[in-house]
């Protein structure tokens, strides 16, 4: 039988928030929307800009867990 090990290589916290950021500022240019597409476009938005800070406060909580030497450098 074969194994198969998938390695998936994470993408750093905030340069996922920073994507979320930009689907949001994208979500935000539409115009001429319909009221159920501009109320599916507020939905999205929210829910985009929840995991956006989601991800910037466990960024900050994992700066915050990494010891740091004697000079005060991560």
């Amino acid at each position: 039988m074969t194994q198969v090990i998938q390695l998936v290589a994470q993408m750093p916290l905030m340069s996922q928030a920073r994507n979320l950021q930009l689907a949001i500022i994208e979500l935000a240019k539409k115009l001429d929307l319909k009221p159920e597409q501009f109320r599916a476009h507020l939905y999205a938005i929210d829910m985009l800009a929840r995991e956006a800070h989601d991800l910037i406060v466990d960024a900050e909580f994992e700066q915050q867990e990494r010891p740091t030497n004697q000079n005060g450098e991560q």
